[in-house]
């Protein structure tokens, strides 16, 4: 159940990780650049030192965030090419469960089986490969934006949540996560 939920996550994520990564890189031109500003105040903060390892971080984070793409990417090229349709329809392109259902001319409840054997085949892919749960925790546990999707996923399926809970999330969500990325620039500038 647990590779399930990431399969989920996975998929419901990789549609803001362009964005995201591209506020990284962002974040570690502007932190290079105020580094050449040092003060009696900030000098601590504007150390070689401080600086480097700040850079390093948000570059590690920029790198599991391209990993968990090209995992999700090879994930949808591993399975069946239908049950991927729908988890990109759904998951990428943010096309509701009846749109789908329309569009490859099915009724919803075929769609619904269809959608529930594709997360169970990218379960088994991410098996197949070696990511466990404990892969993903120990990657994005300090993530807080993929862990906050991972336990609405968590929820959804063990039946506390219905309907289309990530379709709402998209734009409010990905404020969000740009938001506490530059929050957390800005207090390291200061």
């Amino acid at each position: 159940m647990e590779l399930k939920i990431w399969a989920r996550t996975i998929l419901t994520v990789q549609r803001h990780i362009a964005k995201v990564v591209r506020a990284l890189d962002e974040i570690i031109y502007k932190r290079a650049i105020s580094s050449i500003f040092v003060t009696t105040k900030n000098l601590i903060e504007q150390s070689s030192e401080a600086v480097s390892n700040f850079i390093i971080n948000v570059s590690e984070a920029k790198v599991n965030l391209i990993n968990l793409n090209t995992i999700c990417i090879d994930g949808l090229k591993a399975i069946d090419k239908l049950c991927a349709k729908i988890l990109i329809l759904k998951h990428i392109d943010g096309r509701t469960s009846a749109e789908i259902a329309n569009l490859l001319s099915i009724s919803e409840r075929t769609y619904f089986r269809r959608l529930n054997k594709a997360y169970d085949l990218f379960a088994d892919y991410l098996d197949e490969n070696g990511f466990d749960d404990q892969y993903f925790m120990d990657k994005f546990s300090n993530e807080g934006w993929i862990m906050e999707v991972y336990y609405s996923c968590k929820n959804f399926f063990s039946g506390k949540e219905s309907g289309e809970i990530f379709n709402e999330i998209d734009f409010g969500f990905l404020k969000g996560v740009i938001k506490s990325i530059s929050k957390a620039a800005h207090s390291s500038y200061s």
